[in-house]
This record gives structure tokens, sequence and C-alpha cells, in this order.
């Protein structure tokens, strides 16, 4: 039964110990680290044996069915006995919940895709999967990045593209998702849709 619920949650790296359901009748999914280099010190790469402590975190996951879920990771806290490795100690994570993540990676995925691909607006969509306006805005800006990578230099930036010295990108959501720079083409405007991504406000301009 285990094995069979860690199949059906599908979350590589990490294992289904138990789920249970809350007093308000939400399924909590109670999961632990499985995946063997999760105790390897991302400093060196020395696999440690020895548990410092034991912790619990609870990352925000996609919606499954028509009722939320909810995670309780139980991991450990390993020490790093490495001389030269400058850490003293480091805790498991595995590649969709890297260290400091508080979201699983195909979570934010569906978000970007969300906003960029679906063009509903950020408003619904933090709505719609339970987070935040800014880990929606992380979200859709990491995607633009993996997608677009940087810009090429350009000689003048106005200050509709930069925002802190860092340019940003503009996406028309007509037919498609495009990476393009400048100001909105008036000929055009209000039937092209855009939103400005970058590490700043996000913005909707739309008619």
């Amino acid at each position: 039964m285990d094995n069979a619920t860690t199949i059906l949650f599908d979350l590589p790296g990490v294992r289904v110990r138990h789920v249970e359901r809350s007093e308000f009748g939400d399924r909590i999914v109670h999961l632990e680290t499985v995946k063997e280099s999760a105790s390897g010190c991302p400093g060196g790469g020395v696999v440690s044996a020895s548990v410092k402590e034991y912790l619990r975190t609870t990352p925000r996951d996609l919606p499954f069915g028509e009722g939320g879920i909810s995670l309780v990771w139980d991991k450990r806290r390993w020490r790093c006995r490495e001389s030269t490795c400058g850490r003293l100690s480091f805790t498991e994570a595995i590649a969709e919940v890297p260290a400091g993540r508080r979201t699983t990676g195909r979570l934010r995925r569906a978000i970007a895709a969300a906003v960029g691909d679906a063009c509903r607006p950020v408003a619904e969509v933090t709505d719609s999967f339970g987070v935040s306006w800014p880990t929606a805005h992380t979200a859709v800006s990491e995607a633009a990045e993996t997608v677009v990578g940087e810009p090429e230099p350009t000689t003048v930036l106005g200050i509709d593209e930069t925002r802190r010295g860092r340019p940003r990108w503009r996406f028309s959501f007509v037919g498609g998702c495009a990476p393009m720079h400048g100001t909105p083409d008036l000929s055009t405007w209000p039937a092209v849709r855009t939103c400005w991504v970058g590490r700043g406000p996000y913005q909707q301009l739309r008619g």
C-alpha cells in the first residue's frame, strides 16, 4: 500500500509514509526522504552518517482531486565531518524541493504555465493554487529566464525595460508567448496583451 501511494503521489526522492485527514477534511500526506544522495554534503559531496537533528517542513504542492492536500516532510539535518568543507551541517533536499524552497517544482511550473501559457490573471492563479502573489511572481520569472535566457545587450534601455539595472522581458500573449523588447506597438494596441516579468512589480497591460 505504501509503495502504491508513493507511485500515485509521484514526487521523485520521497516516499509516502501515510496519509490522514485533518479535522477540516483535507488530506495530510506524510513524507520521508529516500534519495540516497540526500545525505551527501552539497559543499563537497561527502556522504554523512551523522544525524544532527530531525526537521519537519511543509512545502506547498499541486492540489489533488477536488480537495486540497498538505505535505508534511520529515527530514534530517546531517553533520559534515569533512575538515576542508566550510559547511558544518546541511539539510536533506531533492530536485523538486531544493534547499530553502517552500514549494515543489511541479507547483511552480504549473503556476508559470497558467500565467504565461493560459494567460490567466495572476490574482486568479494565486487563489487557484493557494499561494501568495510573490510566490507566483517568482515562479513566472524563473520560467521566463529558463525559456528566453539573458537578453542581448542594448545601447539604451528606458525605465520600462529596466529595474535596478536588470533588463526585464515583455511577453506578447497573441498566438503564444514570444519574448520581445521595447514599447508596445500602438498599431496593434490594445489587441496585444502584455506581461512584464522581472525582479520588480509584476504588471499586466491589456485592453
